[in-house]
């Protein structure tokens, strides 16, 4: 049987068993208005625009299923690039995109190969390979970055509105991994066990969501050594997923294997992998977890307004202890 095939099945097997114990998560008992006082907590001053049926050419000719968001007022802003995780697809993030982009940002996400459910996956795992399938994901973006005056003589009331000398790579589990390419990190070639980089230089910043630990024979512990773009990461105490992740500290080995310097890591207080059903699975039914994504939102706002707009005052979120300070332990801020 092929081995990625037999990987996959057995994800799917063990995910279908009892979940690990987790130990009990501390519940954010401070006063919103504690936290609105945050840089980034609440809803940016701009009005959201969204194009959600939009393709751009892909590999071979074939369409790239691609989603627009930008601001309505005339201004131009930094675009970033996002790329959802295995399975899920680029409409089901829209609680944290659209907060970025009432901060002023232009979004642009795109449906990848192993999108929208477990047997595309499988297929396309099985299709492309698991590096085949990860090298598609980073020309997805790359394809994204390079068609932005395509979208703008689509959609006249875009034209301008990207400022693409700012850019950063955001994304979310297997997606995060794709954003941390465009800053360096490197997948395995497990044939001749050589690292392949796709680093872009437009890339100024990374946002990697729930950036997973090993994975197949690809991503190794070796993988982020030359991740050297300034880069957030987000975890919680619950993001553990059977057969995968046990503990919820394998997804900081991308934080903890980087070269120091600019690369912070949110670890949220009983946050799991998809914030319970707010994004990648917004089907599940599991409570959602409206506080974790409200620290998600404010801290990725905050560290994008630092890099990009070079906001100061945005920058303050980063200090020792402060965000530790202003959740009563819920959630906190490690850096490097």
């Amino acid at each position: 049987m092929n081995k990625y095939l037999l990987t996959l099945l057995c994800l799917l097997v063990t995910a279908c068993g009892p979940d690990p114990e987790l130990p009990a998560a501390q519940p954010l008992t401070v006063a919103p208005e504690v936290i609105n006082d945050v840089h980034g907590a609440v809803p940016g001053p701009y009005s959201v625009i969204a194009h959600k049926v939009l393709s751009i050419e892909g590999e071979d000719g074939a369409a790239l299923a691609t989603s627009l968001y930008y601001p309505a007022e005339d201004s131009q802003h930094p675009l970033l690039l996002f790329s959802h995780g295995n399975w899920s697809d680029r409409l089901s993030y829209d609680r944290l995109i659209e907060h970025w982009v009432s901060h002023g940002y232009v979004v642009l996400a795109a449906n990848h190969s192993d999108c929208c459910s477990p047997v595309k996956g499988i297929f396309n795992s099985l299709r492309f390979g698991q590096l085949g399938l990860i090298n598609r994901r980073v020309r997805d973006l790359e394809l994204l970055l390079a068609n932005v005056t395509t979208l703008e003589g689509q959609i006249p009331a875009f034209a301008g509105k990207a400022d693409v000398s700012k850019v950063a790579a955001t994304g979310h589990s297997f997606g995060a991994f794709s954003a941390q390419q465009l800053g360096g990190a490197s997948a395995l070639n497990p044939d001749n066990d050589e690292y392949q980089y796709h680093p872009n230089p437009r890339v100024s910043a990374v946002v990697a969501l729930n950036p997973p630990g090993p994975m197949f024979d690809t991503i190794t512990a070796d993988s982020w050594r030359g991740m050297t773009a300034p880069t957030l990461i987000s975890t919680g105490t619950w993001d553990v997923q059977k057969g995968f992740w046990e503990d919820w500290k394998m997804h900081l080995m991308s934080w903890e294997n980087s070269p120091a310097g600019n690369k912070y890591a949110l670890v949220v207080n009983g946050a799991d992998h998809y914030l319970g059903n707010l994004i990648c699975r917004t089907e599940r039914e599991h409570p959602p977890q409206e506080d974790a994504l409200k620290m998600v939102q404010l801290t990725t706002t905050a560290f994008l307004d630092t890099i990009l707009k070079n906001d100061k005052g945005a920058g303050l979120i980063f200090a020792d202890n402060y965000l530790a300070e202003k959740t009563q332990g819920y959630a906190k801020i490690l850096r490097r």
